[in-house]
């Protein structure tokens, strides 16, 4: 047995080997793309340079179920033990039923790594194996999953050693220990550095305490890239699902680098605006996640939005509303998480000085066009819309610290804790992700709250989406301040956020 992945979650691969009279020749079949078709070079002189030479008969290969796409490298360790032991070079055993081999093969008959091990691990886990064979330098991805043995392998000559000898070879174990560092990273930016602004940062701990959309506009150096840089920093604690999936998605892609950990940190990835559709959602002949999946469960930073084009801006929006994305291929679908913050910055204009109309230049026309970029589903679909200020002189450089990350991260981790035990029984851990299904039963408002929403709703004419957003910010609003009912003064900060109002509610 062998497997791949697909999107985030694995499949089992039978791989069968046939020995027969006739042409002589080594035939692969299966639905199998380049990648694996060559499968039967490297076999072959891996085979060789280990000792084995093939005869001169007809070789036949089989990776099934025939109906989905195979593709990788990683069936090459899987192939050749077929092969070795339809040629009874090595003796068959009953187990190999349950146990799965994964692995590409160098010409020396060295074993590679790969990429998705974590997933097919999982998969595999479910589906009844109890051995996998990794090559060594996948072991520490390998054995975040318990329950089955994993056995790292160096060579070909290794593991036909141990099958030839009847043994298995050495278990890892996890090595995983789930602690978090509190300490934060040195590149990132500490909001008590971050002069004035103090009311985008309580926008921004607003956002990461909900997991909400945000989108700064400002005047161009007013600090909007800073603030998103220090944003990490305050970014909830991941629990246990959280890391798993993210390392799962980190696998597929070939990114995985933790030392023997799960990744701990929430992503924050910062795409430049030349990216493409593709890039950005995933895809490709055998699709691999973009951008916007390997941000799941942290932040995807789009600076000068809309300067990004326009058809990326668009593909936002399922994945905004589903926090998934679905890729198609003629015989399968990938199916990758979608579960990131989006964080986006614009200027006022194109030449960054509006409102200052003594430097700004642009007629009223381009500023029009530019700021209509950003099209107004997407707009709706983002939670928190902040302007932020020009800093004055004596704000820039005052010797008073502001509010600081700690502070920030303190109020942060209250709402986090409400939402996880509010949350315990569902499949969601955050107030953005509350389905229309579950709005009624976690958000409850009084008499007054209900006559000022449906007086905005009526007078600003915000959109259904809209006003749903501004109830999900009002649940985090009360949760921040360690409260169970949301009160009024709650949905009008969340209306401030959601910028229908214009007053300062700092």
């Amino acid at each position: 047995m062998s497997g791949i992945p697909l999107g985030i979650e694995g499949m089992l691969i039978s791989v069968e080997s046939d020995i027969s009279n006739g042409l002589p020749g080594f035939d692969l079949v299966g639905f199998l793309a380049a990648s694996v078709k060559e499968a039967r070079d490297r076999v072959r002189a891996a085979l060789k340079n280990t000792g084995y030479l093939l005869p001169a008969k007809k070789i036949t290969v089989n990776l099934s179920p025939a109906d989905i796409r195979k593709d990788g490298t990683g069936f090459d360790l899987a192939i050749a033990i077929a092969v070795l032991s339809s040629l009874e070079f090595i003796p068959y055993h009953e187990s190999f039923e349950k146990t799965l081999f994964l692995g590409e093969l160098g010409l020396d008959g060295s074993v590679l790594p790969v990429p998705g091990v974590l997933p097919i691990v999982h998969h595999a886990l479910g589906m009844g194996i109890v051995r996998i064979y990794v090559p060594y330098e996948n072991v520490r991805e390998a054995v975040f999953i318990e329950g089955v043995e994993i056995i790292g392998v160096r060579s070909l000559a290794e593991i036909v050693g141990w099958i030839i000898n009847g043994e298995v070879g050495s278990t890892f174990k996890k090595e995983y220990m789930d602690t978090e560092d509190s300490a934060l990273p040195e590149d990132i930016v500490d909001f008590k550095d971050i002069r004035g602004q103090e009311s985008a940062k309580r926008g921004l701990v607003i956002a990461a305490a909900g997991f909400h959309n945000v989108l700064m506009t400002g005047e161009a150096g007013a600090g909007k890239s800073m603030m998103a840089k220090a944003l990490p920093g305050i970014l909830p604690e991941m629990v246990y699902n959280e890391k798993l999936e993210m390392t799962k998605i980190y696998s597929v892609a070939g990114l995985l680098h933790t030392n023997g950990r799960l990744m701990e940190k929430r992503p924050c990835r910062a795409p430049h605006y030349s990216i493409t559709e593709n890039a950005l959602i995933g895809g490709g002949g055998s699709p691999k996640p973009g951008e916007i999946s390997l941000a799941s469960g942290g932040v995807l930073f789009m600076d000068e939005f809309p300067h990004f084009k326009r058809s990326v801006i668009e593909a936002l929006r399922q994945p905004l509303e589903d926090k998934k994305v679905t890729i198609s291929r003629l015989r399968a679908s990938y199916t990758f998480p979608a579960k990131f913050m989006l964080v986006a910055a614009r200027n006022n204009c194109p030449c960054g000085f509006l409102p200052d109309r003594t430097k700004c230049r642009c007629t009223w026309h381009e500023i029009a066009a530019y700021q209509n970029r950003i099209s107004h589903p997407i707009m709706d679909r983002i939670d928190i819309r902040m302007e932020i200020k020009h800093l004055s002189y004596n704000e820039m450089f005052s010797e008073t610290e502001g509010t600081s990350t700690g502070e920030m991260r303190e109020l942060v981790s209250i709402a986090q804790a409400r939402q996880a035990v509010r949350y315990r029984n569902e499949n969601w851990n955050f107030n953005s992700e509350l389905g229309q299904k579950s709005i009624n039963k976690y958000i409850k408002l009084d008499n007054s709250c209900q006559v000022m929403l449906r007086e905005f709703y009526d007078t600003a004419g915000i959109s259904a989406r809209g006003y749903f957003k501004i109830l999900r910010l009002a649940r985090t609003i009360a949760d921040i301040s360690d409260r169970d009912e949301i009160r009024e003064e709650d949905v009008r900060e969340a209306l401030f956020y959601r910028n229908e109002i214009k007053e300062d509610m700092a």
